[in-house]
């Protein structure tokens, strides 16, 4: 939605499993975040996927169907760390290569 200013903590799927494994090791109830800490706009994660590609693919963005859209998000793992230990082990754009590695 929007320019692609809007940012996003993306999380690698194989460190959202580890936390899952180490949240059901130790039993925790509650809620808990698991994320990066770090933070990317959209327009810098099509960038990589170009690089990563070698395209050139400029996104459509949309205007925001609905109210309340939160423009920027990033999550703060460090209750989920206290707890576990746990900490994200792939980078934003070692995940980007790592997605984009079997079309290259």
């Amino acid at each position: 939605f929007g320019d692609g200013t809007q940012t996003r903590d993306f999380t690698h799927v194989s460190d959202v499993a580890r936390a899952c494994e180490l949240a059901a090791d130790h039993e925790l109830t509650g809620v808990y975040n698991v994320g990066t800490q770090e933070a990317y706009s959209f327009n810098e994660m099509v960038a990589m996927i170009n690089d990563a590609l070698g395209t050139d693919v400029d996104p459509e963005y949309i205007e925001c169907p609905f109210d309340g859209y939160v423009h920027d998000t990033m999550a703060d793992y460090s209750t989920f760390h206290e707890a576990t230990g746990w900490e994200p082990e792939i980078s934003f754009e070692e995940g980007v290569e790592l997605v984009c590695e079997p079309y290259q």
